[in-house]
């Protein structure tokens, strides 16, 4: 019997109970929406990848008194845009920080990660850095209380641009992006560690220091939060963990919450079944079970409220 494959499942359901709250939630009227264009930054680094000057994003601005105020940057994973960052979106909203969730996909004409000419890691780190670019000329958000969070692939970009990882071929005098600009916390959720950590030509060559593109770690708070039932990793229980001694770079300033039992994308509460990801296990492939979690992803988006809360306060 053939195995399914992941490209083949990445087709969610938007009809569920729990998206359709969350949509209609969004629409709150202490909330202004708007539809924005987020400059790409630097160069991509896969020829195959459709060349765009910009991506779209859905900015949400609480109504407050208080202003300017803090905002985070939300980076889907390999599924694209299917609410789960809404989902955060509104919790941060409610506690008085703007979002500016960005569509890495549409706008390059791909449904997935899974598609042939999907932008990876080293491509969306322009979207990530234009995200920051964008927000940092608003004068409706503080530029220095812009925190970043992703899910997936986009929490493995979150994680880099913690380390200080650059778009590919950006200039680091008179280029778009000033080099003290940088996120002041990162919070990852289930970010695939071993992606990371073990992928040494496609990944690692990329992101270690020394490397022209990595202006060094900014020296900002980066949490991760992953379930102990993985299947992205190799070892669930240690991968993230090894990023201490991977990345000492950053290691002063990490810190991990594992969820016991929990799977990949445990707050997406439409996953597809179990099916083969290649971008499983540092992308050897391999089996990738995701089952939904109210409790933990209930207990996830709060912790995600009060780690903004703490970082992203005044001084």
């Amino acid at each position: 019997m053939r195995k399914p494959h992941f490209a083949a499942l990445l087709k969610p359901s938007l009809l569920g109970s729990w998206l359709v709250l969350a949509f209609a939630n969004g629409a709150n009227s202490q909330v202004v929406n708007e539809r924005v264009d987020v400059p790409v930054v630097g160069e991509k680094c896969n020829e195959r990848v459709k060349q765009v000057t910009h991506v779209t994003a859905q900015l949400q601005l609480p109504k407050v008194d208080s202003a300017p105020m803090p905002a985070v940057v939300i980076l889907h994973s390999n599924a694209g845009v299917i609410g789960v960052g809404n989902f955060y979106a509104q919790a941060l909203n409610a506690a008085g920080i703007a979002t500016l969730e960005v569509d890495s996909f549409t706008p390059r004409n791909v449904k997935s990660g899974n598609d042939r000419l999907a932008p990876v890691l080293c491509d969306r780190l322009q979207d990530a850095w234009g995200a920051l670019l964008l927000l940092s000329k608003d004068r409706r958000i503080d530029s220095s209380r812009i925190g970043v969070t992703g899910f997936s692939s986009g929490g493995a970009l979150t994680i880099m641009t913690g380390m200080g990882v650059r778009p590919a071929r950006l200039s680091r005098r008179d280029g778009p992006l000033p080099p003290a600009l940088v996120y002041a916390a990162h919070f990852a959720v289930y970010p695939s560690c071993a992606n990371l950590i073990d992928d040494p030509v496609r990944i690692r060559s990329w992101i270690n220091p020394g490397r022209p593109q990595n202006w060094g770690a900014s020296g900002k708070k980066i949490h991760l939060v992953w379930g102990s039932s993985e299947d992205f990793d190799f070892d669930p229980r240690s991968d993230c963990l090894r990023m201490v001694q991977e990345f000492p770079e950053i290691a002063p300033h990490l810190s991990f919450r594992m969820i016991e039992g929990a799977t990949h994308a445990f707050d997406w509460p439409n996953p597809p079944p179990p099916a083969f990801s290649p971008f499983a296990k540092a992308q050897t492939g391999g089996m990738v079970n995701m089952r939904y979690s109210a409790k933990d992803a209930l207990e996830t988006r709060q912790e995600m409220v009060d780690f903004f809360k703490a970082q992203l306060a005044k001084n």
